[in-house]
Formats: structure tokens, C-alpha cells, sequence
């Protein structure tokens, strides 16, 4: 049985056990996870089959990096990008804040990234990488599907952990911005949820709840953008319907690469001031008026570019996890 293509992987998941070593960001509080973060273990182990176990971003040893913004830490041994983020001010090394590039001893192998600033950030820095683009949790309606009953909240607000009060599973944001809303139907949404898979399922359940999102975590907006969901980006700075040159640096990295990605060249978003309180209706308006389909290019590329044996199809409307996979899953 090969577990992949690539000899290196391929023996780095044997002496795993069969499982593979996977780096992805990690929430410091026990039996807590973040949900863009462990979006990571849930998708390669659909694709692959394999349960993962958690491997540091510094690791002398052969590893796998997937979802997040996360190629600027690794560092040492030999880690393969598939869909990775990678943040052009960051290194893993000496000055963290000198910029990007290639770590002493490190090795990279890049089969996909998760747009095209990370890959400009890869070639500048002297690491060759592919023209293919996506994020693992594209595929996330695969795995889990929407409920078929309607959604029950007219908007969802992602908040980022950044702006809770606590990392905890009650944390709340006291922003003037967030107040009020439960009249029109607005749902105030967390990604930290319980560490397990029906933690995981459930914060995803939550979201699709709801006919709208608006949200300050990148990872909120993907996943409404891959179920469909009218959305935009929910920022603190500027006010009102904003229009946002992504490769004019107008909007944050992490949005522009991901977006830039799946073939955009502007991105809509409403913005509102944290110590001001929001008009919901107008803001649910102008998702209405300014969200439109996204739908990426050459998908199937990137799916092809995993770098692991692939147990399901492109073409497969969903994948199945069996129960034994899902007891195995790593959440911290």
C-alpha cells in the first residue's frame, strides 16, 4: 500500500503508523479548537484516508502543510505545501519580521498554494512553485452537506479569535459593532469550538444556519463562499459598501492571495467601525446587492496536486468518512 507519490511522504506516514504528519495552527487551549485551522486534518484525512497527527511547524522529520497561513514558520526537515498561505513579512528564523525566505535546512516542495501572493512570496525567496491555487476547505461540502432545512438566523458575524474576550468555548466580543441585531435575526458566531469532530461539525452546522455572512475571519468567508452563501468581508477600518483593488493592498493578504486565487481582481466588503453600532438592515442589503458566485478556476488542479494517494474522486459529489477515520482524527 503506498500512501504517496512521493517517497519521502510515503515513509514519513509509515512510520506514522499510517498517519499523517500534518502542521497546521493550533489554539493553546486544551480541548479547544479553532475551526479554519482543523479544517486541515478533517479534509486531508477525506482525500487521503489517513487520520493525521499534529507535527510543530519547526520539525526535523518529513511533513505535510495544508490550510492556513502557515509556510512562513515552517522551518528544518522537508515540508510539502498543498494549498498553503504563506505571509511575505514573516520568516521562521532569526529577525521573525525581516521578511520572508527560505530557511537554513528547511526543504520545500510545493505542489499548490493558496493564491498567488504566496507564490510570489516563494519564487522571490528562490522555492520554485506551481501556478495552482486553492484551499483545502473548498471541499468541505463533500464532506459535510448542508442541511436541507432552511436556514434559521437572516445573518451570521464570523468574528476572528483576536477579537474575543477569552479563548474559551463561551468567549464573546464586547465591540459596540457586534451589539444588538437578535431582532433581525442576527447570529454573533465564534470559530473556537470543542476539540472533536461533533465540535467541528457543529460550528459548521451553525454557519450554514444562516441565509448570510458577514465575517472578519478568512476562513468564515471561504466556507460560506463554498456553500454557496451570500457573504462579504466585515472589516474595522473605512465605513459603508467598500470596492477593494485586491493587488493594490487595500485589503488584508490572507484575503487578496485566496481570493486573487479563484480569479477575482476585487472584492466587495461593508465596513463599520468597532466603537459603532451597525444598521443590520443595511447591512444585510448590501450582501444582497454586492455578493456574487464564487466559483475558482482549474479546481481540479489543485485536487490533483495532493500530494498524498487520493481514495476518493474529483468527480464524487461526497466523500464518505468512516467511523473509524473520525474516531482517529487529531484536533490539537
Amino acid at each position: 500500500m503506498s500512501f504517496s507519490p512521493h517517497l519521502d511522504l510515503d515513509d514519513a506516514v509509515r512510520q506514522q503508523g499510517g498517519k499523517v504528519p500534518l502542521t497546521w495552527a493550533r489554539v493553546v487551549s486544551r480541548g479547544i479548537a479553532n475551526l479554519g485551522d482543523v479544517a486541515s486534518p478533517v479534509v486531508v484525512g477525506a482525500i487521503s484516508g489517513c487520520a493525521s497527527i499534529h507535527t510543530p511547524h519547526a520539525s526535523h522529520g518529513t511533513r505535510l502543510a495544508a490550510i492556513g497561513t502557515i509556510g512562513q514558520d515552517a522551518k528544518w526537515g522537508t515540508v510539502h505545501f498543498w494549498g498553503t498561505g504563506v505571509d511575505a513579512k514573516i520568516r521562521s528564523f532569526g529577525n521573525r519580521s525581516a521578511g520572508f525566505a527560505a530557511a537554513p535546512h528547511t526543504r520545500y516542495i510545493v505542489h499548490a498554494t493558496r493564491g498567488p501572493n504566496s507564490r510570489r512570496t516563494l519564487l522571490q525567496a528562490g522555492i520554485p512553485a506551481p501556478p495552482i491555487y486553492g484551499d483545502g476547505a473548498w471541499f468541505l461540502p463533500r464532506i459535510i452537506a448542508r442541511p436541507s432545512r432552511p436556514p434559521t438566523h437572516e445573518l451570521g458575524v464570523i468574528v476572528h479569535i483576536s477579537e474575543l474576550d477569552k479563548i474559551a468555548l463561551d468567549a464573546r466580543t464586547d465591540h459596540p459593532r457586534y451589539r444588538g441585531g437578535e431582532a433581525d435575526g442576527v447570529k454573533i458566531i465564534s470559530t473556537l469550538h470543542e476539540a472533536s469532530w461533533a465540535g467541528f461539525h457543529g460550528k459548521l452546522v451553525e454557519i450554514l444556519s444562516c441565509r448570510r455572512i458577514v465575517s472578519v475571519s478568512l476562513h468564515g468567508l471561504i466556507i460560506a463562499e463554498t456553500y454557496g452563501i451570500p457573504c462579504l468581508p466585515f472589516p474595522f477600518t473605512g465605513q459603508g459598501e467598500i470596492r477593494s483593488d485586491l493587488e493594490a493592498g487595500e485589503v488584508d493578504h490572507r484575503f487578496a492571495d485566496f481570493y486573487r486565487g479563484a480569479g477575482r481582481s476585487h472584492l466587495p466588503g461593508i465596513a463599520q467601525q468597532r466603537h459603532e453600532t451597525t444598521r443590520w438592515d443595511q447591512v444585510i442589503r448590501s450582501v444582497n446587492r454586492l455578493w456574487s458566485p464564487l466559483a475558482p478556476p482549474r479546481l481540479d488542479s489543485f485536487f490533483e496536486a495532493f500530494p498524498l494517494a487520493q481514495k476518493v474522486g474529483f468527480d464524487q459529489a461526497q466523500w464518505p468518512l468512516p467511523e473509524a477515520l473520525l474516531t482517529q482524527l487529531a484536533w490539537q
